[in-house]
């Protein structure tokens, strides 16, 4: 399988989404939703990815990795207790 930009980045959450937007630049990208928050898509042919961001652009959490070739879907709660990382 190959990896996406995202395998690249340990921890995310130390990124904002103009930062993102530049080491993913790769792959394609749009906006799902903004109201509360802003839900950004980050997709290639192997990879999709779902980060929501607060609306000034400061991460706020994972919503969601697939790794398409492994028909494979993580949610949020699932990469936490992979992780052993607390729900914030």
């Amino acid at each position: 399988m190959a990896y996406s930009a995202f395998a690249r980045i340990h921890d995310l959450s130390k990124y904002n989404l103009e930062e993102i937007k530049q080491f993913a630049h790769a792959m394609d990208m749009r906006i799902l939703e903004k109201g509360l928050y802003q839900l950004v898509e980050w997709s290639d042919k192997n990879t999709s990815m779902i980060i929501e961001f607060h609306l000034d652009g400061r991460f706020h959490k994972i919503v969601q990795e697939v790794w398409k070739d492994e028909d494979q879907v993580f949610t949020r709660q699932q990469i936490l207790d992979h992780s052993g990382s607390k729900v914030k």
